[in-house]
């Protein structure tokens, strides 16, 4: 198979200062079709936007990847696998500029977005969008494209729906609107809780599970989030459940997080991290 590297174009003036990117999952169809939309589109930017479509070869196959996951493999690697090379390349094409990635989940309709604790700016640009939810996901989510700088990926919903598919536009018109490309668009204020992922919550090999709790609902010591065929999984101690499903992962139903404040200083303040160098 011919490799194809990721799909670029610009739009508004000059220098290309922000980028959006769908499509590091290739069965995320909303992220893409977002982008595609403001190609489309006839919008008056103010900035040059670069407008990504990360992975097309795993996009046309409609698999998540086509040799490792895309979005565990950054920094990318120019001489690895080919979802290694293309982290490489995308590195390269969004480095200094904020940006948003676009992706769908199995948890929950809700949108929410993910950032890491090493990229403090990240906390501002993620406040800066309609979402309900910021979650920082560094100490589990080794590889993932937020490490390449002020990347803030949002996830907009259920897994190739077209409300998803439309979240994902909202939530892509507000990051423009928010960082000054779009400025005349209205951005609806949300005020977002912050959490912090701290373990996976894994399943018993082979079992038929149910999920008992909500994404983002607190749980309680003691009570009953899930079952595996008979058997009543209790939680040993409080926790906030982020990507948690039946279905979204194989070995693991999420992971338990705990909530760090209600603005960006807060959690930062909570993680130890110094907005000002984004270190501790």
């Amino acid at each position: 198979m011919q490799e194809v590297p990721p799909n670029v174009t610009v739009r508004g003036p000059g220098d290309p200062e922000l980028a959006v990117v769908g499509g590091i999952h290739g069965d995320e169809p909303g992220g893409v079709r977002a982008v595609e939309r403001l190609r489309a589109a006839d919008l008056s930017m103010e900035r040059g936007v670069k407008l990504i479509i990360a992975n097309p070869s795993a996009v046309e196959a409609g698999e998540r990847y086509l040799e490792t996951d895309l979005n565990r493999s950054f920094p990318g690697d120019p001489d690895g696998s080919l979802e290694e090379r293309l982290a490489a390349e995308l590195c390269a094409e969004t480095d200094g500029l904020p940006t948003l990635t676009l992706h769908a989940t199995h948890s929950t309709p809700e949108p929410f977005a993910l950032v890491e604790h090493t990229q403090s700016a990240a906390f501002e640009l993620a406040d800066s969008l309609p979402v309900p939810h910021v979650v920082d996901h560094g100490h589990v989510a080794e590889g993932s494209f937020t490490d390449c700088g002020t990347v803030v990926t949002v996830e907009a919903g259920c897994q190739a729906t077209d409300a998803a598919a439309e979240e994902a536009h909202r939530q892509a018109r507000a990051f423009l609107a928010a960082t000054g490309a779009l400025p005349d668009e209205d951005v609806p204020g949300t005020n977002s809780d912050y959490y912090l992922l701290e373990d996976a919550v894994e399943k018993p090999p082979g079992a038929e599970c149910e999920l008992l709790v909500e994404n983002f609902q607190r749980v309680a010591a003691g009570e009953i989030f899930a079952r595996a065929d008979d058997v009543e999984l209790v939680a040993h101690r409080p926790f906030y459940p982020v990507l948690m499903s039946e279905c979204g992962y194989e070995e693991i139903f999420g992971y338990r997080a705990s909530r760090l404040g209600d603005s960006p200083a807060a959690a930062l303040a909570a993680l130890g991290v110094d907005p000002a160098t984004g270190g501790a």
